[in-house]
């Protein structure tokens, strides 16, 4: 079996009205990063802008923690501009989360060209909490979307209630994935929660990363067995 190699695809919005306060949440980044790297999966990341990615100052690692991660902070240091990635060349496609993707990759079109690609090529696609924002508006050729009658879940409407940024945000990720037709399953706030719907994998909230990781894993090995 050929070792998979997986493209991660993060957010490069770090600002919410000006001011540097949002980005990645780290976690979600740095979790399946690791869970992909011990599998013996190549991992490249990509972002909109390329470079260093923002990562949000309240998820940032603290200074005990910066030694366990530093291959983490190392890759979202030196992302590759999303404009040279060639999708052919890469197996599976991972979004982690944060308020960032809201902002830029719920509505850049080549992200939107970059998913389709990837499912049409029949790669696995995968979410984590905010991050299924870039899986919004993704037009199939048959005319449906991608989350058009998927089981799916994402940082909740429950979760919203408790979240001090949602007055900040464009959108309810919740309402937004249901209106494209999409069957959104909600577990309690902070509950470890996936689904999975074929090749599509989608974790709830920062609690689900590791989770989500491991059942994307699974689905990019089982094709390649």
């Amino acid at each position: 079996m050929t070792t998979p190699h997986i493209l991660v695809v993060v957010t490069s919005h770090g600002d919410i009205d000006g001011v540097p306060t949002t980005g990645i949440w780290f976690t979600e980044f740095s979790e399946p990063f690791e869970a992909f790297v011990e599998s013996g999966a190549r991992v490249t990341v990509a972002s909109p802008r390329g470079g260093p990615a923002p990562v949000d100052p309240r998820g940032y690692p603290s200074k005990a923690e910066i030694a366990d991660v530093r291959d983490a902070l190392a890759a979202l240091n030196a992302t590759t501009h999303l404009s040279s990635i060639d999708p052919t060349q890469y197996d599976a496609l991972f979004f982690p989360g944060g308020h960032g993707p809201m902002f830029d990759l719920a509505g850049l079109q080549p992200v939107k060209a970059l998913i389709a690609k990837f499912w049409g090529a029949g790669k696995p696609v995968s979410a984590v909490c905010h991050g299924p924002a870039a899986l919004l508006n993704v037009r199939l050729p048959e005319g449906s979307t991608l989350l058009a009658n998927k089981r799916v879940t994402g940082f909740s409407k429950g979760e919203d209630a408790a979240d001090a940024l949602f007055v900040k945000m464009p959108f309810s990720l919740q309402e937004r994935m249901s209106a494209e037709g999409a069957e959104f399953v909600e577990q309690p706030p902070k509950a470890v929660h996936v689904e999975v719907d074929g090749l599509l994998v989608t974790g709830q909230n920062p609690a689900s990363a590791k989770a989500t990781a491991k059942a994307f894993l699974d689905v990019v090995t089982g094709l390649r067995r």
